[in-house]
């Protein structure tokens, strides 16, 4: 997705592919990283990346790996401008039957009883790419990149992590949202005759904010528990008894065996129900990734109000992925990644119905971390409740041509 570096440094630039020696198939969020420096990016959901290697570490060795496969090392030098990669499916470990007296419960709860040991032990930072973005039938509507400095405490340590906004640009283009565009236009021409009959100011309620949609920001992001705490449902001990847990295929990551915990809701727990898998070190009982998709449930009050509007929601669903990455035996956040589907539906008596085909999203890539950290500067403390483009300071000189973000 992204590398970071001063605006004078002097870069390598190469686009890759990497994909399954098998079947030739794409792999998505691939992790590519340098072996010797703290540096590193993913490939798309297509497998596809774009990066850039400062020359100053032309000499170091570049290493795609991806849960299930061997990994995949080349010296950087003798790299050209593409690169395809293709990973071949590991079976030292795949092969071996696991024979164990514990139950899937039983790991999940090792993983959380070694959290300590498995989290960093002392303060860090990183440098990570963030975007979100907003689209309908295929249309950009809202679209927010920025490149963060987030400081994080010490597992004992439970203050909230602390972030700097580095850059920060929107969608040059954005698109007009046109979902019941007509029907809120008439609405605000509505509001705007019955104003001026009774001699009032008007006041536009109908602006353009009220045709953009949110969904969270980068706080609802920045802030998410890189110890695994208990805002998800399925590691937390209170809700066990509303999901059914079974194991998956082993699999292995950097030739470290990992358990596969699959997770399925039994019903709906506050209007969503998922499912999904947790992988955790065989050795270690880290939790090294967590893949989890659902449907959201409308809520039984709020059907009939979209009824009377002639609304309706089909297909409301998401996906959400966190992995993490190994460094010296502990394990730091690399990845959040969010995404979620509807499908909006005004019904007309005589003319065809009006749909939206809504796409939303939000990454989170941490592309370079530091375990020489201090505490984000008071004054330059990202703040949620403020809009991003007053928010930037960029200290270290960052340009955005120098950013490899993840391509569309």
């Amino acid at each position: 997705m992204l590398f970071v570096f001063a605006a004078n440094a002097q870069f390598f630039s190469i686009e890759g592919n990497v994909k399954d020696k098998k079947n030739n198939e794409p792999l998505p969020y691939a992790s590519i990283t340098l072996k010797k420096s703290r540096l590193g990016t993913i490939s798309n959901e297509n497998g596809q990346f774009e990066m850039y290697i400062p020359e100053r570490v032309m000499s170091d060795t570049l290493v795609v790996t991806y849960i299930g496969f061997d990994n995949y090392e080349i010296p950087v030098k003798i790299i050209k401008n593409s690169i395809e990669i293709t990973l071949t499916e590991a079976n030292n470990v795949l092969d071996e039957v696991l024979i164990t007296k514990l139950s899937p419960l039983d790991y999940i709860e090792l993983a959380r009883e070694n959290m300590a040991l498995n989290a960093p032990q002392a303060p860090f930072s990183t440098t990570a790419y963030y975007r979100e973005k907003f689209i309908e039938n295929n249309a950009i509507i809202n679209k927010h990149e920025g490149v963060f400095r987030s400081y994080y405490k010490s597992f004992q340590d439970s203050a909230k992590s602390e972030h700097q906004l580095l850059l920060y640009r929107p969608e040059e283009n954005p698109q007009q949202f046109k979902f019941m565009r007509e029907w809120l236009d008439k609405k605000r021409e509505k509001s705007k005759k019955r104003a001026q009959k009774k001699g009032e100011e008007w006041e536009d309620e109908w602006d353009e904010d009220s045709f953009k949609m949110d969904f969270g920001g980068p706080e609802s992001v920045l802030d998410i528990d890189i110890y695994h705490d208990n805002d998800a449902n399925f590691l937390n001990p209170k809700h066990y008894s509303k999901y059914e847990y079974s194991f998956g295929d082993e699999t292995v990551l950097n030739g470290e065996p990992l358990m596969t915990i699959v997770f399925k809701a039994k019903k709906s727990i506050d209007y969503i129900r998922d499912s999904g898998t947790i992988l955790i070190s065989r050795d270690t009982y880290a939790i090294v990734q967590v893949e989890q998709k659902g449907k959201f449930a409308i809520p039984f009050l709020v059907k009939p109000i979209l009824f009377a509007v002639g609304l309706k929601i089909a297909n409301p669903r998401f996906t959400k992925t966190i992995t993490y990455q190994k460094y010296e035996n502990q394990w730091f956040p690399q990845l959040f990644r969010w995404d979620a589907n509807v499908i909006l539906e005004k019904r007309k008596s005589f003319d065809k119905n009006e749909e939206a085909n809504i796409n939303i999203g939000q990454v989170f890539s941490v592309i370079e971390f530091n375990q020489q950290a201090s505490p984000i500067e008071p004054s330059k403390k990202f703040d949620p409740g403020k809009e991003m483009p007053e928010q930037v300071f960029n200290d270290d000189g960052l340009i955005w041509n120098n950013i490899n973000v993840v391509k569309d």
